[in-house]
């Protein structure tokens, strides 16, 4: 089957012919050997969060009686030497005694010359424990029997570790630079003869620290050691011309100050590289300024840096013209770009001596402000494949040109001509690299060509070209996304797919993560989202974690969309793999459940906060209150609160051991909420006889309508109920209405209770423009009338309220009623009840 790119493209005959595979085989399922270890079995229980997952299975009646073998778990691959740093660290946080000193010099040397030949970064996590390690390395002795310590090497390899850019924020990274570069300059003094110069010796040292300062925010200080190493340089006697590369240093530090939108100093320093450090307007110096303000979109700023002179005539960098092409699609006002950029790349044309890189960049702005296609580009690319016009031997037409043509079709959104690119490509007799399978792959997903982009990864898969330094990843990592994304995803060939990444120990990014949970999740497959965790959880930065985390909390607290089920279990792997998960999230899934009407799930979560590690994740005084509320918005119907395996039972357990927590007024406002709700009045009347009234805090108004709710569901409440109302008259107190509500409601189904005439509530409910100051709302009267136990009082109280308050008894009425099994009907209202 054909990918209906290729089918749609052009009429180009075979375009998709067998690629010619460059050296050996090493393509995305290159063999790679895995010691087997043993692993956990990891079991799934609701109640006890032990990871079970019980799978169904055809047996036949002889396996009847031979053992199933057990699903393990996959374990993480540790980057060499991690795993002992991770021990250094827990060893530090719970104060014990660290791995052995030659164990973290290993495992020191091991990470950061496996991140230096392998050309992969540092995450944040790994460059703070390195960092946490060297100095604890430095400031510790070797002991006698064992003097094991780290070599200049293992210094040098660490700090062109630290240099490759990471994902995310770069601080740890540069503090690991300042600590290896003060202990590389401490060594190389050390080494000195006397009459040796000390800025000649640590030159190189010198300037690797000051490209780790640029490349992390720390450009001012590199400025600032920029000029003092100079002035040091003067008082040796000592001449630039001694320190090759020096114009180099003065660049990065411009770089830097343009990458961090540092104007006014990057100009003032440009002065000062011209006067001490002799930098000329260099092409490099040329593309600092002249990309700094285009990514700003100053065309007028840009333009007057371009046409500066350069120093010896050279021409603009290839890269240069890039940023501007890129400038004029980002930019509001691209009319005004390409009208500027015309003359531009006329001149770069008829350059004789134009590099490649150069009409590379003219080739992309003509397909992206151009409109030109793969016919109006040919003829662009035969005249480059002549050699009659461009002089220089290094302009050709290769596969890097087809690429980046490629690259610009997709950023138009046409994936439909970036394939034409590629048939065009054919033209040249051009091979395809792993740059062009993977622009491919892209620009196929891009169209949601999943058959197509499954052609070019199978290729991929079978070695067709070599992969090197895991170039594929972005492209897989977006691959995988996709099609957890389809509407009803090939689990199968997603499964292949990790599969195939698994044996090469590669590292997916946390949006494929998430991805691949919870597309997992959805469709029950809990083992493929235990063994998705497994692998990748451990390597990743804490702010990937915490993106991942977060990603699951949204997916739990997702209602009605994620089922209950979905959503334990997810919680159940959340709280496993991510304990650090925050307190703020944790009560959001408490509420969630509390929402689902699941309040023993609800308390589970509040107890695995009561049971966390780290004190810091305990409850507080405030999320105690927030469990009970959620208690007693939805009790659990069959347990009764004083039953001692009952959730409020249990919570409450939990505060009177808690001695964190200080009891409070809105504390007990709460457990009286929640014992009432539950069906037990009479203890939450305890509690405000035995501890509000006595305190010195003493009540609230939240406390004066909980209590007389309480009296409303007791018998013969009425006579708890008056004498606190008398009390409040006496006093003279401001009494909110929905205090007054509350006791309207206590006295009435009293009075209905046992027969009592209704004559006191109407008197009570008509006084209240005298006495209070507000006349009765909508509330009173539904709360009064839900309030009523039988239908007969209901129907005296409704046909009074409707001659008395009609305004009001209409809005209520618009709320609509449901039939309960002996109160009769009752209006669809809510009373808000808050500690």
């Amino acid at each position: 089957m054909r990918s209906h790119l290729a089918r749609n493209a052009t009429t180009t005959p075979n375009v998709y012919r067998r690629f010619h595979a460059a050296g050996h085989h090493h393509g995305l399922l290159r063999p790679c050997s895995v010691t087997a270890l043993s692993a956990r079995r990891c079991l799934f229980d609701c109640q006890h969060d032990v990871l079970v997952y019980p799978r169904t299975s055809k047996r036949t009646f002889i396996s009847l009686f031979t053992p199933k073998p057990e699903r393990v778990v996959k374990l993480p691959h540790f980057d060499p030497g991690y795993n002992v740093l991770l021990q250094y660290r827990r060893s530090e946080v719970e104060q014990e005694r660290p791995p052995p000193r030659d164990q973290l010099v290993t495992a020191f040397r091991r990470l950061t010359k496996f991140k230096a030949d392998t050309n992969k970064p540092l995450n944040p996590n790994q460059a703070f424990l390195l960092r946490t390690v060297l100095h604890y390395l430095l400031v510790t002795k070797p002991e006698a029997d064992a003097p094991v310590d780290l070599k200049m090497s293992d210094l040098e390899n660490a700090m062109d570790a630290a240099l490759l850019p990471p994902k995310g924020s770069p601080e740890f990274h540069l503090a690991l630079a300042r600590l290896l570069h003060e202990e590389i300059t401490r060594r190389r003094v050390i080494l000195l003869n006397p009459d040796e110069h000390k800025a000649h010796l640590i030159k190189d040292d010198f300037a690797t620290y000051i490209k780790a300062l640029t490349q992390y925010g720390g450009s001012l200080e590199a400025a600032a050691r920029v000029k003092e190493f100079w002035q040091q340089l003067k008082d040796e006697g000592m001449s630039v011309v001694d320190f090759r590369g020096a114009g180099r240093v003065w660049i990065n530090v411009l770089q830097g100050m343009a990458d961090e939108g540092r104007e006014d100093e990057l100009l003032q320093f440009w002065e000062e590289a011209q006067e001490t450090g002799g930098v000329k307007y260099i092409p490099a110096v040329h593309h600092v300024f002249v990309t700094f303000y285009a990514k700003q979109d100053k065309i007028e700023e840009t333009k007057q840096w371009y046409n500066k002179p350069i120093h010896s005539g050279f021409s603009p960098l290839g890269e240069t013209l890039l940023e501007l092409v890129r400038s004029s699609r980002r930019s509001s006002q691209p009319e005004k770009w390409n009208e500027w950029l015309l003359p531009v790349f006329e001149e770069v044309v008829q350059d004789q001596w134009a590099k490649k890189g150069s009409l590379e960049a003219f080739l992309q702005w003509s397909v992206l402000a151009l409109d030109k296609g793969p016919d109006g580009i040919k003829t662009y690319l035969q005249t480059m494949a002549s050699g009659e016009f461009y002089k220089s031997h290094e302009v050709k037409v290769d596969v890097t040109t087809i690429n980046l043509l490629m690259q610009a079709a997709q950023e138009k959104g046409n994936p439909y001509m970036a394939e034409r690119f590629w048939q065009l490509a054919q033209d040249f007799n051009i091979k395809a690299n792993v740059h062009t399978y993977l622009n491919q792959l892209s620009y196929r997903l891009d169209a949601n060509d999943i058959e197509g982009a499954h052609q070019i990864f199978s290729k991929l898969a079978s070695g067709a070209v070599e992969i090197e330094f895991e170039e594929d990843l972005p492209v897989m990592n977006k691959y995988l996304r996709v099609l957890c994304a389809q509407p009803e995803p090939n689990l199968q060939h997603i499964l292949t797919i990790t599969s195939a990444l698994e044996q090469r120990h590669a590292a997916l990014e946390p949006e494929t993560i998430v991805a691949l949970c919870l597309v997992f999740l959805n469709h029950d497959k809990k083992f493929d989202v235990i063994d998705t965790l497994s692998l990748h959880s451990v390597s990743i930065s804490h702010i990937e974690r915490q993106q991942i985390y977060k990603a699951f909390v949204a997916y739990i607290c997702d209602l009605p969309k994620t089922t209950t089920d979905r959503a334990w279990d997810a919680y159940s792997l959340l709280r496993q793999y991510f304990p650090e998960t925050s307190v703020d999230d944790r009560v959001r899934l408490m509420e969630s459940f509390f929402e689902r009407k699941k309040p023993d799930m609800a308390c589970l979560v509040f107890g695995h906060m009561r049971a966390h590690d780290d004190d810091n994740m305990h409850p507080t005084a405030d999320i105690y209150v927030r469990c009970l509320e959620g208690l007693a918005r939805c009790p659990v119907p069959e347990q009764r609160p004083s039953d001692p395996a009952s959730s409020l039972k249990m919570v409450h357990n939990m505060l009177k051991m808690d001695t964190r927590v200080e009891m409070s007024t809105r504390l007990y406002n709460a457990l009286m909420l929640a014992y009432a709700a539950g069906g037990d009045p009479f203890t939450a009347l305890d509690f405000w006889e035995e501890h509000i009234t006595r305190s010195a805090e003493g009540p609230s108004y939240n406390s004066l309508a909980i209590v007389f709710w309480c009296c409303e569901l007791i018998p013969l409440g009425d006579r708890y109920a008056r004498p606190v109302w008398q009390k409040m008259m006496r006093m003279d107190l401001e009494v909110p209405q929905y205090v007054f509500n509350a006791y309207c409601a206590a006295i009435a189904r009293s009075n209905a209770a046992w027969g009592r005439k209704m004559e006191e509530v109407f008197k009570l409910i008509k006084g209240t423009d005298s006495n209070l100051g507000y006349g009765a709302s909508m509330m009173t009267l539904g709360v009064t009338y839900n309030a009523l136990p039988d239908p007969f009082s209901k129907e005296e109280f409704a046909a009074w309220a409707k001659e008395e308050y009609p305004e009001e008894w209409v809005r209520l009425e618009s709320k609509g009623q449901k039939e309960t099994e002996f109160q009769g009907p009752v209006f669809n209202i809510t009373r808000p009840f808050e500690a």
